[in-house]
């Protein structure tokens, strides 16, 4: 799924930094997205895998910092529930 996101969306997803990857889930998924952004367009090739994972951590987890980044930047493009049913 491509998604086109707003730069103040693509910014939640760039503040992660990127020798974090290895450092959890959370941190990973936000660097693998970081991968995935063109930075110029603000385009996001999403997989299955990834539309399957900003729900479960934005949602299945405690709340705080990391799952809010996820609602800033993907709530206007996936809804509310971030692509859940």
């Amino acid at each position: 799924m491509k998604v086109i996101l707003m730069s103040e969306e693509s910014d939640e997803i760039l503040k992660q930094p990127p020798e974090t990857a290895k450092d959890g889930g959370f941190q990973g998924l936000l660097v693998k997205l970081q991968r995935q952004l063109n930075r110029l367009t603000g385009e996001l090739e999403l997989t299955p895998d990834d539309l399957r994972r900003i729900p479960k951590y934005a949602f299945d987890y405690r709340n705080g910092g990391w799952e809010n980044r996820l609602r800033r930047a993907f709530e206007r493009v996936l809804g509310p529930k971030l692509g859940r049913a």
